[in-house]
């Protein structure tokens, strides 16, 4: 009942907005009264913490289990590149949930749920940092560098359609080869090209 009641929620998040949803209606297209719901959930913002918990969770948790299991920096750039866009493709409602109404949430929850998108980013920036550190990336502005690809890679789930001409793969391995070429490390002589095209 609880998955029959956070899937009526996201379906009706996403399509109206969190404060345009009403309780009653999330009951209806679950098939309970809506008195029910409450057996379940404390109110309609608990609701939406836990659709926000699970999946920001989850990309916490296999970002972590990427760095944990991998240690050469373009690997573990391509695996959070994928990561970041297969699970916003494949839970683009959630995703666009967790984007857009942040803004809902009050008081403690609000702050728990940033807490979970600060340490998604964190983790980025210790991949960017490490890849820096071992002269695999160039040296850049590592919160600037993490915000542009998290952007970039969110951007994704707003035009992809399973049924387009592309498949997730084939975008994960064209975003993950356009970032890493904006990252890598350049040879002396290419930097010093690259600095009197500047001037």
């Amino acid at each position: 009942m609880r998955d029959n009641i956070r899937a009526a929620a996201v379906q009706l998040f996403a399509e109206y907005g969190y404060h345009a949803a009403p309780l009653r209606d999330i009951a209806r297209m679950a098939g309970i009264q809506a008195a029910s719901i409450y057996y379940h959930y404390a109110n309609k913002e608990a609701l939406l913490v836990e659709i926000m918990e699970t999946h920001m969770r989850h990309l916490n948790a296999n970002l972590e289990r990427i760095l944990r299991e991998q240690h050469d920096p373009l690997k573990r750039l391509y695996e959070a590149i994928a990561n970041h866009i297969r699970l916003h493709t494949s839970y683009k409602s959630e995703f666009f949930i967790i984007d857009t109404e942040i803004r809902a949430l009050e008081g403690e929850n609000r702050r728990y749920i940033l807490s979970l998108r600060d340490h998604y980013e964190s983790l980025l920036q210790e991949l960017l940092q490490d890849g820096m550190e071992q002269g695999t990336f160039r040296l850049s502005d590592i919160k600037v560098t993490s915000y542009a690809i998290i952007a970039m890679c969110t951007e994704v789930s707003t035009w992809f359609r399973p049924s387009g001409r592309l498949s997730v793969q084939q975008v994960i391995d064209m975003y993950s080869q356009m970032i890493t070429q904006g990252l890598l490390s350049l040879s002396p002589g290419a930097q010093s090209l690259e600095e009197s095209e500047r001037t």
